[in-house]
């Protein structure tokens, strides 16, 4: 377009026409931005609609829904499904692929009819609300999902086996639930798994040796459950990466498996409240980045191996032999059934009672270094100190003063005893003793028996 300059002859002309000029160009600038503006809320409306399978489904999930539904309900209008509040979609196509809606009060059972029309979801956040009954089996149909939290709700009844369907789950989390029953063997399936917390439920029976194809994995959390029987039934050599190891509060037993060794990035580590056996392993000093250990309540026996001082980032009080870890709550006091509190109750073997009244041991190998009033039976025991001990069993050493002993082949020391059975070696004054084949030092022996 020329300009009005060069078509003007004379002044009055030449203002016309630069005002027309003016007009003309301000018009259109005016047009473009409103043509701008119109295409921005096209395009923004086209991104909060949503695929109608997927609209369908969400009306329906959320119409099945207790407790907070009913507000979920409210701020659930209209068609575009993508804009409301907890929902995610991919942007393009309009597929709900993300479900958040932790803490919002949701109750009853899940509904798994609608959940499972959501056939693009990959990720479901439902934690923290009051979900009821079993996972529905239909959940298991989204094979896409890659992550999923049902933490802290009520859910009850076994883990299905259909678990294994979830092949992209890299983070699953159904913690501090009511679940029970055996953790089904199924996670050699899983391999994309990096986070795995099914704490604080009712599961038991023993570990799924398939955790051992965890590969990516880096935080195992099973703590404060029911699990039982040997914790070597996990190899934790196919799980290199982990990162955290809590299988505390449980019945694992067993010693320390050797393959945790392998697992070179762990930093922490909790098997407290086991039935974990042996002693504490000198290559735990391998694992240099480990900040945190706890195997307290166990019946390890032994010292903490010296090279554990070498380990930077466990903090200690002190550098002395009997150190405390700061990071390390009551990682070796309680252990060997070191006990503080009376009367107590001891079963198993290799045991180790330092001090307490009124206790009660069974089994074998016991050691009792002091304490009162002590019920002992079993064999092969150690009564070092102590006053009115009963013992039971076989190969007894026995110190103190008025202990009863009986059965066979006890050597007792002290004084005020009762000895009955065979082939006891006696020391001391005022002993009462019966039965066969004693070999007895002292005075005022009543002596009873060939």
């Amino acid at each position: 377009m020329h300009h009005p300059s060069s078509l003007c002859r004379d002044k009055s002309t030449c203002c016309v026409l630069a005002f027309v000029h003016t007009y003309l160009h301000t018009t259109m600038a005016k047009c473009q931005l409103l043509l701008l503006f119109l295409v921005f809320l096209l395009l923004a409306a086209h991104a909060k609609s949503c695929h109608p399978d997927d609209l369908r489904a969400l009306q329906g999930f959320a119409g099945n829904l207790g407790g907070g539904g009913a507000l979920l309900r409210a701020a659930w209008s209209g068609a575009s499904c993508c804009g409301w509040e907890g929902v995610g979609c991919d942007g393009g196509r309009g597929r709900v692929t993300v479900l958040r809606l932790p803490g919002y009060g949701l109750s009853g059972p899940v509904p798994g009819a609608s959940l499972g029309g959501l056939a693009q979801l990959e990720e479901l956040f439902l934690g923290s609300n009051s979900f009821t009954g079993s996972l529905p089996t239909s959940l298991f149909s989204l094979v896409g999902l890659q992550k999923l939290s049902f933490e802290s709700n009520q859910l009850t009844g076994q883990l299905s086996t259909h678990l294994q369907e979830l092949k992209n789950l890299t983070l699953l989390d159904l913690s501090v639930n009511r679940f029970s029953g055996r953790l089904p063997d199924v996670f050699h399936d899983l391999t994309s798994l990096i986070h795995l917390s099914m704490h604080s439920n009712g599961f038991s029976g023993s570990l799924p040796p398939s955790l051992s194809s965890l590969l990516s994995l880096r935080e195992l959390n099973l703590e404060n459950n029911s699990l039982s029987g040997p914790i070597a039934r996990v190899n934790f050599s196919g799980m290199p990466l982990l990162a955290s190891i809590d299988f505390a509060a449980n019945y694992l037993s067993g010693s320390l498996p050797i393959s945790i060794a392998d697992c070179t990035e762990l930093k922490s580590l909790s098997l407290a409240n086991n039935q974990l056996v042996g002693t504490i392993p000198s290559w735990i000093r391998e694992l240099v980045h480990l900040r945190y250990l706890d195997l307290s309540n166990n019946s390890l026996i032994g010292d903490v191996p010296k090279g554990l001082t070498l380990l930077k980032g466990l903090t200690t009080a002190d550098r002395s032999q009997r150190m405390a870890f700061i990071n390390m709550p009551l990682y070796v006091k309680r252990n060997r059934r070191t006990l503080q509190q009376q009367p107590n109750v001891i079963t198993g073997t290799n045991n180790y009672v330092r001090s307490g009244d009124g206790n009660t041991v069974s089994g074998n190998d016991n050691t009792v270094i002091s304490g009162n009033d002590n019920t002992v039976s079993g064999s092969d025991n150690t009564v070092r100190s102590g006053n009115k001990n009963v013992l039971t069993g076989s190969n007894h050493v026995v110190s103190g003063t008025n202990n009863v002993v009986s059965d066979n082949d006890h050597v007792v020391n002290g004084n005020n005893n009762v000895v009955s059975g065979g082939n006891n070696m006696v020391t001391g004054n005022n002993n009462v003793v019966s039965g066969s084949d004693h070999v007895v030092y002292g005075n005022n022996k009543v002596v009873s028996g060939g």
